[in-house]
């Protein structure tokens, strides 16, 4: 019996660590938003709330899970039993807020500014470089986009300082005021749809580290490894097809539906039709076995992922 304790204990207290982490990634995710999507109207404020929901409900499974760690065993009857008294949980991760750290801290200002112009290369790739921008103009824009950052960690700092709740009108008013002088600089080099140009740059980015960490080794393994040219045609091909940042009233109806004849989606061939010039046969086979294989993976995870609630999944 006292085996299996210390293994509820021990799977209770990883529940512990996961929710944390995706606590942390929840927060992540609302202040990436909020950067992102700052002056983007009611549409912003509708999933700056949503996330702000799920990190909530996120606080409290942590809670919760915290409390299950440290609850005394029960016998088989039900009655607690006899343990020895224990001492404070420290399982439940702790949450640490960047404007605190700062407050704190004056000198990490300078280091997660720096930080924040290395996430804009992480975060782009090399879709930056595709603005055809002079030199100078590209330089400043990476400024930008990092100072946008730390503008936003600012402004948090400063509205909750003021007693203003994260996701309410009065908070997203406050993060469009911190950004407005950054995004009218942005505005002047990219233009009046600035917000959606780095949306399809951002989008563009997760498939260069996409085709970077999952795909190119397939071709590799298979004895025809992409060219540097090659990476960057599959890299542009799947972002020509994806409609982040673009019109969704222009994406053909069924888009993602599987033709019964080919196996492959209206846009699954898209993608294949663009590359189709650039790879071999060897090579456009493997492509095809990758699209179509991380579709049928997106769709069983949806599966379990879909419901609006934190989902933790472990081995």
């Amino acid at each position: 019996m006292k085996t299996s304790l210390n293994w509820l204990t021990a799977i209770l207290f990883l529940g512990c660590l996961a929710l944390g982490y995706l606590l942390f990634q929840q927060n992540n995710r609302i202040v990436a938003t909020t950067v992102r999507e700052a002056t983007a109207g009611k549409e912003a404020r509708d999933r700056i709330v949503e996330l702000q929901s799920q990190l909530d409900a996120a606080k409290a499974a942590v809670a919760t899970a915290a409390k299950a760690v440290t609850r005394p065993a029960t016998a088989a009857d039900g009655a607690p039993r006899a343990t020895s008294p224990a001492a404070p949980s420290s399982s439940a991760p702790k949450v640490v807020h960047l404007t605190d750290i700062m407050k704190d801290h004056p000198e990490y200002v300078a280091l997660y500014a720096k930080q924040a112009r290395r996430n804009i290369d992480r975060m782009y790739g090399d879709g930056l470089n595709t603005l055809n921008l002079a030199p100078a103009q590209l330089l400043q824009l990476k400024g930008l986009l990092a100072e946008r950052q730390m503008n936003n960690i600012d402004a948090q700092g400063a509205a909750e300082a003021a007693g203003l709740a994260r996701g309410t009108p009065a908070w997203q008013d406050a993060m469009k005021a911190a950004a407005q002088d950054t995004e009218q600089q942005i505005g002047a080099l990219l233009g009046p749809n600035a917000n959606s140009t780095l949306d399809i740059l951002q989008a563009r980015g997760s498939f260069q580290s996409q085709v970077e960490t999952n795909y190119k080794s397939d071709f590799v393994d298979a004895g025809v490894p992409l060219s540097p040219e090659q990476s960057n045609a599959v890299v542009q091909a799947l972002s020509d097809a994806n409609y982040t940042g673009r019109d969704l009233s222009t994406r053909p109806a069924g888009y993602n539906d599987p033709d019964p004849a080919t196996g492959l989606t209206p846009h699954e061939s898209r993608i294949l039709e663009a590359v189709s010039h650039v790879l071999n046969p060897a090579q456009l086979q493997i492509a095809r076995t990758d699209l179509v294989e991380n579709r049928l993976n997106t769709t069983i995870m949806h599966e379990y992922t879909n419901g609006g609630g934190p989902v933790m999944i472990v081995p």
